[in-house]
């Protein structure tokens, strides 16, 4: 263009000068353009460029990888435990694509806001202004069914107690899901939404085979020994079965009836089951016996304190003082019904078209009888043609 215009110009005696001061208009003005157009380029403002890209989504890789950490035995016992949680905290990360990646503190760190300074045994909370996660409990000091088991077998409810705090981070993000509810939202929606959300994770981890049947209702049954279930209170998060149906209804949001994993099926919301080798008699009779998890309340036990009342809470840890917080994790929940997932035997007599668990209750039903449904799956699938 530059080219153009002097040709123009050149043709009178006058347009010499104008030429001049044209060329050097030109070497002034365009290293100034230069500099203004990156500028407007870039459409943010100073402060408002857009946030970071999301995470790339967790993959079932990640997860296996995941489980064989769990299996290492490098270093003591708290260096492993951290190690875990820091690549768990990472893979909950991606897997939901959070915009935010919280801060995650263990015992002895200083925290920021919430009412505590220094995390001491037993905080596990998530605190909504400072977007951190504090997991500085000792399970087997909390948990008494804890103190018999491995090192490996509670990393795994480390990962359910972290699993259910990223639940309020991203309950805050994504909303709670079911647990929506009215005009007001109670603490005791917010953690079962947190439940759900855990629930949801754990039947991923299921999905990948990272996580095997046992090992989950070995963890759940642990977990929900962790709950606090005291109705009056205005931490109250659920009753057992409250929480139980929000980890199920988690599960059922990876998990379709009549999935395989591994030797197990998923049968219902509420078990699992294993085919066991039939004896020459059964296979004569049309019986069909398997090994089964399903969970169960008994309501005739109760536990007269609670070992760990708030553990799972996030609102007085968020808005309370240090000692509040203490004091909601260690007094909570008195009086409890007990549920947990139990291990028994059914018996399926597919003739007569009824059922059998060991240990319980009841004797011989009819399969529709079974108000966890799983007779009634079993013989859909496996009594065809007797």
């Amino acid at each position: 263009m530059a080219e153009h215009l002097v040709g123009i110009l050149h043709r009178s005696p006058a347009a010499t000068r104008w030429r001049w001061l044209l060329m050097l208009g030109l070497a002034i003005a365009m290293p100034a353009a230069a500099l203004v157009m990156p500028a407007l380029a870039q459409p943010w403002a100073p402060g408002q460029e857009p946030p970071p890209a999301p995470p790339k989504p967790a993959e079932p890789a990640q997860a296996l990888a995941l489980e064989a950490m769990r299996k290492d035995t490098q270093g003591s016992q708290e260096e492993r435990r951290r190690r875990y949680l820091r690549a768990a905290h990472d893979l909950l990360y991606r897997y939901w694509a959070s915009r935010d990646k919280p801060a995650l503190l263990f015992a002895g760190d200083t925290a920021e806001g919430c009412g505590v300074t220094r995390l001491e045994h037993p905080m596990a909370f998530y605190c909504v202004p400072s977007k951190q996660i504090a997991m500085a409990l000792n399970l087997r000091r909390t948990v008494k069914s804890a103190r018999g088991k491995t090192d490996q077998e509670l990393l795994l409810l480390d990962l359910a107690v972290l699993a259910h705090e990223w639940g309020h981070h991203v309950n805050r993000e994504k909303g709670r899901g079911p647990y929506k509810g009215g005009l007001e939202i109670t603490v005791k929606q917010e953690e079962l939404a947190a439940d759900w959300r855990t629930g949801v994770f754990l039947g991923w981890l299921l999905k990948s085979g990272a996580l095997g049947v046992a090992e989950f209702t070995q963890t759940a049954n642990l977990m929900f020994e962790m709950g606090d279930y005291e109705r009056i209170s205005f931490q109250h998060h659920g009753y057992p079965k409250d929480r139980f149906e929000a980890l199920t209804r988690g599960l059922t949001n990876q998990l379709k009836v009549g999935q395989r994993l591994g030797e197990w099926t998923f049968d219902s919301q509420e078990t699992f089951s294993r085919l066991l080798l039939a004896a020459p008699l059964d296979q004569q009779l049309g019986h069909r016996r398997y090994e089964v998890h399903r969970f169960e309340i008994d309501r005739s036990k109760q536990i007269a304190t609670n070992l760990l009342g708030g553990l799972l809470g996030a609102a007085s840890c968020a808005w309370g003082s240090q000692q509040e917080c203490l004091s909601m994790a260690m007094e909570q929940g008195k009086g409890r019904a007990l549920g947990s997932y139990t291990r028994r035997e059914l018996t399926l007599f597919c003739s007569s078209g009824s059922f059998d668990v060991s240990n319980d209750e009841f004797g011989v039903q009819p399969q529709h009888r079974d108000g966890k449904n799983q007779a009634t799956v079993l013989a859909r699938r496996d009594c065809t043609g007797n």
